[in-house]
């Protein structure tokens, strides 16, 4: 365990650790992984309001996989939202009726 409190621009993610968006257009909720989370500054935008990092996820696309922000995903996908954060062994509470479950890569 280190001792030093400076914050660190990027930290890897322990395995597991998912983020759900929700696309009301499609009804569904898109699960992807979590690679690891950015130190923001005060007051930066995040796509988790009030907190003071931003996951960063992997589209894990066969030959042409890439890592972005959460946020970027949102900006370029305004009609889609983050519906929750899953820590390791959590499943997607909170589904609409009528909606369903799309791990991201199946």
């Amino acid at each position: 365990m280190t001792t030093d409190s400076t914050p660190q621009p990027f930290t890897a993610a322990p395995h597991g650790w998912r983020l759900a968006f929700a696309d009301p257009e499609q009804r569904d909720i898109t699960v992807v992984p979590i690679v690891g989370w950015l130190s923001l500054p005060d007051g930066a935008e995040s796509s988790l309001p009030g907190s003071p990092v931003e996951p960063a996820v992997l589209w894990d696309n066969v030959g042409s996989p890439y890592i972005e922000t959460a946020l970027e995903f949102l900006k370029g996908n305004p009609e889609i939202h983050v519906h929750q954060v899953l820590a390791p062994g959590f499943d997607v509470r909170g589904l609409p009726d009528g909606w369903k479950i799309v791990e991201y890569g199946d």
